[in-house]
C-alpha cells in the first residue's frame, strides 16, 4: 500500500469516528411514564436516580403513575431521568428532542411543537412529568448525578 492509500484510510477512519463520537455522547432513552405532577410550577426541573434511594426526594411529585414506573425501574441496568415542567394543556405537544451526557450531568432537550392550525387547546398552566429509563451500558462512568432541562419551540 503506499502513501496515497494509507492517507485516504485515515481519512475514511476520522470521518468515521466523527459520525460515531455524537452516537456515543447521546445515550437511548425510553418514556416509561408521564402525567400530571404536584409540585412549584416556576422552572423546569430534571433528576437523574441511579437507585431508589437517589429517587426518594422527588419521586412523591409523580403519582400513581410515577410510583408504578419506579417500581419497575430496573436499577441494575438503567438510571431513570425525572423532567417537570409547567405544561399543563400543552404537554402533549412537548417531546423529548434529545439527551446528552456532559460529565456528570444529563442535558434533556425537550421540544415543543405548534398545535395544529385550528386547534383549541386549553390555557391552564399545571405541573408534568415525564419518566426515562437510560442504560447505564451507554453512559460514561462517573455516572451523571444531575440533569438540566431546556425548551426549544419549533
Amino acid at each position: 500500500m503506499g502513501r496515497r492509500h494509507l492517507s485516504r484510510a485515515a481519512l475514511v477512519a476520522f470521518g468515521l469516528l466523527l459520525f460515531a463520537a455524537p452516537a456515543l455522547a447521546s445515550p437511548t432513552w425510553q418514556l416509561v411514564a408521564r402525567g400530571n405532577a404536584r409540585g412549584p410550577l416556576d422552572q423546569l426541573t430534571g433528576y437523574v436516580a441511579l437507585d431508589r434511594p437517589s429517587a426518594t426526594a422527588w419521586s412523591a411529585r409523580t403519582g400513581k403513575s410515577g410510583a408504578a414506573a419506579l417500581r419497575r425501574a430496573d436499577f441494575s441496568r438503567n438510571a431513570l431521568v425525572a423532567v417537570f415542567g409547567p405544561f399543563g394543556c400543552k404537554d402533549g405537544r412537548v417531546a423529548v428532542a434529545s439527551l446528552t451526557q456532559r460529565g456528570s450531568t444529563l442535558a434533556v432537550s425537550l421540544r415543543e411543537s405548534s398545535p395544529a392550525p385550528g386547534t383549541v387547546e386549553c390555557m391552564a398552566i399545571f405541573e408534568t412529568f415525564r419518566l426515562l429509563t437510560v442504560p447505564k451500558a451507554e453512559l460514561h462512568k462517573p455516572y451523571p448525578t444531575h440533569a438540566t432541562v431546556a425548551l426549544a419551540r419549533a
